[in-house]
């Protein structure tokens, strides 16, 4: 264990800001807490504590993983692997108990640690996380009157301002989605009475109304019992409202949704539309809400004003709630949805595109075959929900590395073909531009289709070699010299001397303005690839990187059009002219971030698969010394050749090094050796990290795809066991973190 500070409290709030226990915290709250903390530094098979030992620290994840796992009858049991953000240990602290398993560090991690005494300061001066830290306690105990599993019940509340949102459609599109996606058991609860739910529950075997009034002779699991049914789409279903059809409604919610939470792992609440005791009591005990609105605005207003409703009523809901915008009608009649935040006055968490429907209102049988679809973007969303609330979400984070990126392409064949659940990408130069494509539709055949358009080097080096950006100084200093000698010694002469002038002033003076290559062309190309489409039109969330070096910081784009964020993002220093977006100076993002694993971590990936294209020294060591056997073998065969050919040779051979390296390939070679250990950092925080490289290949080699896109295939086939288990895929069962 080491102890070390990070030179700067701001690198502390940062960290601090990703912890849900403080995500309600002000900045200045958020400063208090840093003061107190230390960095701590555990190496690989270091452990935190263990088991039994008696709490002293509350403990949040920097950097790196950890995992969780106690010891019962010589047995070891895995409990959880955590990752970056998250935090434990206050439990123990709370309760006063010993640890009941032992955290053990998976690789070299970093950990905020905050002390008992400084624990317990920070508790007394923010009262906000009392109340978080009460709600985790409460669930703790819960479990641990479960038997000690560590599987803790969710309670998700659907709610929504308005009718007709389709808030009833997505609460049994998540109930059945969860069910298929954890395994799961899950029960909706409908508050808001089964004859406003327009024929979604109508399939539900043995549907059961309990009886009003007191029933003495039952206990309550009996009367659950009879109120209890199936649905065909694979959960159970509970009409909630009869239950609380009595006066003292209110007082049942709680023991009510406590014989759920010991029954069922997902508790889904269908609530009414209409506020008022009974439905605030269901929100303030659930885990997580959804609000369902649509896009007129004036749901949008009520929804706004529901949220400030329910902030007076229950506190911070940052990380509890969520807005849901249904597109309930077509595209073409609604706002966009940067200005539908506006209106809303906050960001909206998932988009559940337009589905048209044969009937005015959506039945059982029309939802079950739309979440079948494995196309459908409404079904690909409701997942993306489920897969969040089981903490199971996968993200694909595409790194840097020019022409080596396209193994990118590669590894995207075999996800499709397997069928890998990705759910959200996130990509820095190469890798944007494959993951941007991807994202928008493109499917991996496409791209590879794309790739090998490519036929001859000058395809892609035309994109250089013809787009010399020429600085508005050169031409008026080209002009001014023109002029001069044109009028001492005609025209014609004055035009071709001023040309010259203004090229040799531009090729000066281009690098000095921050790169010989203007981008217009390859910006002409990027438009053309993604066809005008922007972040809405992803059909799944991405994230693409560049850097700003003047800031020192990653620059993220999820907003916008797609070709101007992969303009950014591949801006190579030294060679592209660096762009202006969103008022920063950007350039490639492999300077910041190579492989964008802390970008998804952030983001909210709970699993997250890393691809890495540079290789390694050992691999480039090897690859060394069979280009010096190669040249052992030409030298021992041209010995035998006659003079004039060996001459030959020797003279091809001063001339190729008299002009190499060139200065773009020093550029390159220089930035990637840069790439390659910041991506070996990076990938530490990956859950798998795909490696295929192809050792001596040049960056610009973009017209030789073939082999690139093999060596991706190649080892993403290789480890699509371990791809099949990190993902969930054929029932693998995954430790919840």
């Amino acid at each position: 264990m080491t102890t070390f500070e990070p030179p700067r409290s701001q690198d502390k709030v940062a960290i601090l800001k990703r912890v849900p226990v403080f995500v309600s915290c002000t900045e200045e709250q958020l400063h208090l807490i840093a003061d107190r903390t230390r960095l701590v530094e555990y190496k690989k098979g270091e452990n935190i504590y263990r088991e039994g030992d008696a709490a002293d620290s509350f403990y949040i994840v920097s950097s790196g993983r950890l995992r969780v796992f106690s010891q019962a009858d010589g047995q070891e049991k895995l409990l959880a692997v955590l990752h970056n953000g998250d935090s434990f240990g206050e439990i123990s602290l709370l309760t006063g108990e010993t640890h009941s398993a032992t955290v053990q560090a998976l690789n070299d991690t970093l950990v905020l640690q905050l002390e008992k005494k400084d624990f317990d300061e920070v508790i007394n001066r923010i009262p906000s996380l009392v109340l978080y830290l009460s709600r985790v306690l409460s669930k703790r105990l819960r479990t641990k009157e479960r038997g000690g599993d560590f599987s803790e019940a969710t309670i998700v509340a659907v709610h929504g301002a308005a009718r007709g949102v389709g808030r009833t459609s997505f609460a049994v599109a998540l109930a059945s989605t969860l069910k298929r996606e954890t395994g799961r058991d899950v029960v909706v609860v409908d508050f808001g009475g089964l004859e406003a739910s327009h024929g979604l529950f109508d399939g539900s075997h043995e549907r059961r109304q309990p009886t009003p009034g007191p029933r003495p002779d039952l206990t309550p699991e009996e009367l659950f019992e009879m109120a209890v049914s199936e649905h065909p789409l694979g959960f159970s279903v509970l009409a909630g409202k009869a239950l609380l059809a009595e006066a003292d409604g209110e007082a049942q919610i709680a023991p009510l949704l406590s014989i759920l939470a010991n029954r069922f792992y997902y508790v889904v609440i269908d609530l009414p539309v209409e506020m008022d005791v009974l439905v605030l009591k269901a929100l303030i005990q659930s885990d997580r809400i959804y609000l369902v609105t649509d896009s007129q605005r004036e749901n949008i207003i009520r929804t706004n004003a529901l949220i400030h409703q329910l902030q007076s009523s229950i506190g911070s809901l940052e990380q509890r709630l969520k807005v849901i915008l249904n597109m309930v009608e077509r595209p073409e009649s609604h706002a966009s949805l940067s200005e539908l935040i506006q209106q809303l006055g906050r960001p909206v968490a998932f988009t559940l595109p337009y589905v048209s429907s044969g009937s005015s209102r959506m039945t059982a049988e029309e939802l079950a075959r739309l979440l079948e679809s494995r196309t459908s973007p409404y079904a690909l969303t409701v997942r993306r929900i489920a897969r969040e609330l089981g903490e199971s979400l996968v993200g694909l984070a595409l790194g840097s590395g020019a022409a080596l990126g396209l193994a990118h392409i590669g590894v995207l064949k075999v996800i499709e073909r397997e069928q890998i659940p990705i759910d959200i990408v996130a990509g820095s130069s190469i890798g944007a531009y494959i993951g941007g494509l991807w994202a928008a539709g493109y499917s991996a055949a496409d791209l590879e289709r794309m790739a090998l358009r490519i036929k001859n080097p000058w395809d892609i080096r035309k994109l250089f070699m013809l787009d010399l950006g020429i600085p508005v100084l050169s031409v008026f200093v080209g002009l001014m010299a023109g002029a001069v000698v044109g009028w001492l010694a005609g025209f014609w002469t004055g035009l071709l001397f001023g040309f010259m002038v203004c090229v040799a002033f531009g090729v000066v003076l281009g690098p000095l303005s921050g790169g010989p290559i203007q981008g217009a062309r390859l910006m002409a190309k990027l438009e053309a690839d993604f066809a005008g489409k922007t972040f809405e039109d992803t059909r799944l969330p991405l994230k693409i990187v560049a850097a700003n070096p003047m800031a020192r910081e990653e620059v993220i784009f999820d907003a916008g059009r797609l070709a101007d964020a992969v303009r950014a993002s591949v801006s190579i220093p030294g060679i592209f002219k660096p762009v202006i977006r969103m008022g920063k100076v950007c350039l490639d993002g492999g300077v910041v971030n190579p492989i964008p694993v802390s970008v998804l971590k952030r983001a909210g990936a709970n699993r997250v698969i890393a691809v890495n294209v540079f290789p390694n020294t050992t691999e480039l060591a090897a690859h060394r010394q069979e280009i010096q056997r190669r040249r052992a073998e030409r030298d021992a065969s041209l010995a035998a050749r006659s003079l004039p050919i060996r001459l030959l040779f020797r003279i091809q051979q001063e001339l190729v090094r008299s002009v190499s390296p060139l200065i773009f390939d020093v550029i390159m070679r220089s930035m990637q050796s840069m790439e390659h250990q910041i991506a070996e950092v990076a990938c530490r925080e990956a859950d798998l990290t795909l490696r295929p490289t192809v050792p001596g290949s040049h960056w610009l080699e973009f017209f030789n795809p073939e082999k690139f896109i093999s060596r991706g295939e190649e080892v993403a086939l290789q480890y699509l066991p371990e791809l099949k288990r990190i993902t969930g895929v054929h029932g693998v069962d995954k430790p919840r973190t």
